[in-house]
């Protein structure tokens, strides 16, 4: 039996041939930084002092959302507490960064005005690190 390939079919089977070729390789996109366990005191209080109590301080409350994030005020002025730019939304909800004003405005998402700090912007090791206290239970840890 002789098979006759012609112009067309050959273009067809070269094009099928490449299709079939393409696969993709590499899984989803993983986050750069791997963050399982999160301690406020050890890791979520000094990116506050590093990058956010310049602003959000005791002395500058009331021109900064009164949103204290020095050590001693900031756990208190965080959890639960309703934001005083974006009512009802809240500062931290308990589990759930997503629904946390805290998380949108670190993580960028310009859903509740400026991104922060002023400016400038966390490391993704930062931002992973409030995500991930958030969502284990935003403990006082």
């Amino acid at each position: 039996m002789n098979y006759i390939i012609t112009p067309i079919s050959f273009i067809l089977i070269i094009i099928s041939l490449s299709l079939l070729s393409c696969t993709k390789d590499k899984g989803p996109i993983e986050p750069d930084v791997n963050v399982t366990t999160v301690s406020f005191i050890n890791d979520i209080q000094p990116i506050f002092n590093a990058d956010c109590i310049a602003c959000h301080n005791t002395a500058n409350n009331q021109f900064y959302g009164y949103l204290d994030l020095s050590e001693g005020n900031s756990y208190n002025d965080l959890i639960s507490v309703v934001s005083n730019g974006y009512a009802p939304e809240k500062r931290v909800v308990i589990n759930d960064s997503d629904a946390s004003v805290l998380w949108q405005k670190v993580n960028n998402s310009l859903l509740y005005g400026s991104n922060m700090p002023l400016g400038g912007s966390l490391s993704n090791t930062d931002i992973e690190k409030i995500r991930v206290w958030i969502d284990e239970g935003a403990q006082n840890n």
